[in-house]
């Protein structure tokens, strides 16, 4: 088949996630063309959605959060949908010419923006075209729901019951984790991750993510643990914020611990199979990734919305511990470090619900309903 691969560039994991599914289309005997839906929206909407969300979780997280609850809400309403589906073809019109041009055998959206306005078509104008939906995060909010869509892939239990409530057949919603690329489908030891970055190879290892934008606590952290340094090697990945790399940097100048700072990286995967635990914001795709390698995660900073969902999900299940000040982690640490036996729990259980084979699940569940 040929895939046409949806998603919009509203942070990382929409984007990592549709490459996920491109990377595993080869082996499933499948082309895959995949396209940020915001290419095709005007200059100024495309920054303003894509910055918007950045600046918004950034500066007033919990105006984020008033807006992802209302609009977990409201989204259904009739007169909601009509207007955000207007809004979203006048700024994508350019969009259509290039779905009846591309003529794939089926759309794979993995943001509900390309996928409410597929949904939308008349039917004359879609003609039967398969229609399928990947949730990226622990929850399904309400805008994901749309009629006409062929079948939903979910990481939980709860986001497979929030939309069937919303009236998407059972037997249209697959559990099967949120996809990611390949190089996270194999685990292995830390003492072995540690031997191959020629890491301290008696010391243990904490990853510290601060998202390929550079948000979160990282730098009031890393001063903590130059404060008080807990028994550990600290990998630190800033993204493509410099300004937290340097200052990241600068607050582990002279400490007593082993560190290592990057910028933006493409061997996450080797990080994580150095390390005994990931400190993160509990992003959907970081958060899978994490638990494809098995590696428990301490949460710190959950934006209120599809954050703090993910992150009381993670704790309900004994993947996670919380963080809950910055100020503590060097503390938080230690404790965890000191207690071997509930750190390989955590990570027994994050190897459990870990997905790592989600993307060809998903392939191949969606070549039968083809």
């Amino acid at each position: 088949m040929k895939l046409l691969i949806l998603h919009a560039s509203a942070g990382n994991g929409h984007r990592r996630a549709a490459e996920a599914l491109a990377a595993a289309a080869p082996a499933a005997g499948h082309t895959a063309v995949v396209r940020d839906i915001l290419d095709f929206a005007p200059a100024l909407f495309r920054k303003t959605y894509a910055e918007g969300y950045l600046n918004i979780v950034r500066s007033a997280p919990e105006l984020w959060g008033y807006f992802y609850a209302q609009s977990d809400r409201k989204a259904q309403r009739p007169a909601d949908r009509r207007i955000r589906t207007v809004f979203n073809k006048l700024n994508a019109h350019s969009f259509f010419g290039f779905l009846r041009d591309e003529q794939p055998d089926a759309v794979v959206c993995t943001h509900f923006m390309p996928l409410e306005m597929i949904a939308s078509l008349h039917p004359h104008r879609r003609h039967n075209l398969p229609l399928f939906g990947v949730v990226t995060d622990y929850a399904a909010h309400a805008l994901w729901y749309c009629d006409s869509v062929n079948a939903y892939y979910v990481a939980t239990e709860d986001a497979l019951r929030q939309l069937r409530r919303k009236g998407q057949p059972a037997s249209g919603i697959v559990l099967t984790g949120i996809p990611v690329m390949p190089e996270f489908s194999t685990r292995t030891t830390p003492a072995a991750g540690r031997k191959k970055l020629g890491l301290q190879s008696n010391l243990p290892a904490v990853l510290v993510l601060s998202g390929g934008y550079g948000v979160g606590p990282t730098v009031e952290m890393l001063r903590a643990c130059a404060a008080e340094p807990p028994p550990c090697q600290l990998l630190v990945v800033a993204g493509k914020n410099a300004e937290m790399e340097q200052a990241a940097k600068d607050a582990l100048a002279g400490a007593q611990l082993p560190a290592q700072v990057y910028g933006f990286v493409n061997n996450v995967h080797e990080l994580m199979d150095a390390c005994e635990l990931v400190i993160s914001k509990p992003g959907g795709l970081s958060t899978a990734e994490a638990l494809a390698k098995g590696r428990p995660m301490m949460i710190v900073e959950p934006i209120p919305g599809q954050e703090q969902r993910n992150a009381e999900w993670l704790l309900e299940n004994g993947a996670a511990v919380r963080l809950h000040e910055a100020v503590d982690t060097a503390w938080k640490l230690g404790a965890l470090l000191a207690d071997p036996q509930r750190l390989a729990a955590l990570g027994a259980r994050a190897a459990e619900l870990g997905r790592p084979a989600a993307a060809a699940d998903i392939l191949s569940d969606l070549a039968r309903r083809v």
